[in-house]
């Protein structure tokens, strides 16, 4: 039997919504535009989010330029202040529909990124160590900075928990749970997520990492 072999495409040369459908969408976003750029803190040039969207403490989120939302995208910004951005997503990322991402201290997403459908990304947790009190009574939560670099791409119904650092030009895997740092230039899948493979920037190819390394 012969090998089988991936094959490339370039996405942009697939099937286009029809001419009305394309209008219609265009039309529906220019009237949004008002409104996400005064209830957000910044809304870039070129950027859009479809309809529908949660959002939360608006004042507190920014949007980089040439940004895509897809529908259903819920994002929160808690303990907003003027001036104080809590999330922060940067220009020509891609966003799936019905991704939640919730920032109580700050959650940074780099340029180019691309993040699949139903991914979860945080920078708090519910304050578990008093098993004697509940979540709801107390609301405490413990809070840590979560940082995407530039040019990660992230599968689709992802969890990336509080903490975490994700170094650019990195890969996760779908139905991933990232509980700590990735380094730039890896592969990363599985629960707990961890370093499948790195690319090597002398040889200009990914290498396998044995489990342990």
């Amino acid at each position: 039997m012969a090998a089988k072999h991936d094959t490339i495409r370039d996405i942009r040369t697939g099937d286009r919504a029809g001419f009305a459908r394309r209008w219609w969408l265009r039309v529906a976003r220019l009237a949004r535009l008002p409104l996400h750029r005064w209830r957000l803190a910044r809304f870039g040039s070129k950027s859009r989010m479809d309809f529908p969207a949660f959002i939360v403490g608006g004042r507190s989120i920014e949007i980089g330029h040439d940004v895509r939302i897809g529908r259903g995208a819920r994002f929160e910004a808690h303990f907003t202040a003027p001036g104080v951005v809590r999330l922060r997503i940067g220009d020509q990322t891609r966003v799936a529909p019905h991704v939640h991402i919730g920032a109580a201290e700050r959650v940074e997403i780099g340029r180019e990124c691309g993040i699949g459908s139903y991914t979860w990304i945080t920078d708090h947790d519910h304050d578990t160590t008093d098993p004697m009190h509940s979540v709801v009574t107390h609301q405490r939560i413990v809070v840590a900075p979560t940082i995407i670099g530039d040019r990660v791409y992230i599968g689709e119904r992802v969890a990336i928990l509080r903490g975490v650092t994700i170094g650019e030009g990195s890969v996760i895997g779908t139905n991933s749970v990232v509980t700590t740092d990735i380094p730039p230039y890896s592969i990363a899948a599985g629960v707990p997520a961890r370093v499948l493979r790195q690319f090597d920037r002398a040889t200009g190819e990914w290498r396998a990492v044995p489990r342990g390394e």
